[in-house]
């Protein structure tokens, strides 16, 4: 393929525009606001397991609460009436003794459910002071998830902005240049995974860095300077220039 050697320098500023918008999209996705929004989203799920953990002992607890409550009130009410019979003297001499062998077992109950109301409601207190701290530090969290994300938001429609002049730039300089010369550029651009052109700088591929053989120095020395020049080793297609050193 031949090229005007005007259309090949221009192809230089194709990929100077190229690894420039590259460099741009990789800091866009390489922003440090990434990393600790990531970091702090695994924060969060974790705080909201153990707020979950919490409150599903809080549940328990208070359910459990509900339980000895509910045993308690009969405990109750049945020991205060026998503690009536026996202090109106209702109770026959034979039946006295199992009466109040039944009333101490009734107190010794209730002991032992008021203990354990006792301690299910310190349970209760201490699991909903853990719930809420967790959940302030949850909220920190999300305060600063909220900085971050509006940070990053800047930073990136900053780069974006970026990008896009440089994408003008590009499509207006490409589109004085030949079609097929743009399409070799872009094939090769594709194939690589960087730009499609470099200079020859100095007997080296600007793109690759392989520095050119004697012999192959001498032919693309003797090459017209509309001849489209290929590096043996990327492929990508050398721009000779007043620095390459031929």
């Amino acid at each position: 393929m031949k090229a005007d050697s005007s259309a090949q320098r221009a192809l230089l500023q194709v990929a100077d525009l190229d690894t420039q918008m590259a460099r741009l999209r990789h800091q866009r996705t390489t922003l440090p606001e990434h990393v600790k929004l990531s970091e702090l989203q695994t924060q969060r799920g974790r705080l909201s397991e153990q707020i979950v953990a919490a409150q599903t002992r809080i549940s328990d607890a208070e359910a459990e609460q509900e339980r000895v409550e509910i045993d308690l009130v009969p405990a109750r009410a049945r020991l205060e009436r026998n503690q009536q019979k026996v202090d109106a003297g209702m109770i026959a001499a034979k039946a006295l003794q199992p009466m109040l062998d039944e009333i101490e077992h009734l107190r010794g109950r209730i002991a032992t459910l008021e203990d354990n109301q006792l301690e299910i409601m310190q349970q209760v207190e201490d699991e909903t002071a853990i719930c809420e701290n967790l959940t302030a530090e949850r909220s920190e969290i999300e305060n600063q998830m909220r900085e971050l994300l509006a940070s990053r938001n800047n930073a990136t429609a900053e780069l974006d902005i970026r990008i896009t002049q440089l994408s003008e730039q590009r499509a207006n300089l490409t589109g004085r240049l030949p079609a097929d010369l743009m399409a070799l550029y872009e094939k090769i651009a594709q194939r690589v995974g960087g730009t499609g052109a470099a200079e020859l700088r100095a007997r080296r591929c600007g793109g690759c860095g392989l520095e050119l053989d004697v012999s192959e120095l001498k032919r693309q020395a003797a090459a017209a300077p509309d001849d489209l020049l290929r590096c043996e080793e990327c492929g990508r297609i050398l721009v000779r220039t007043e620095n390459s050193g031929l």
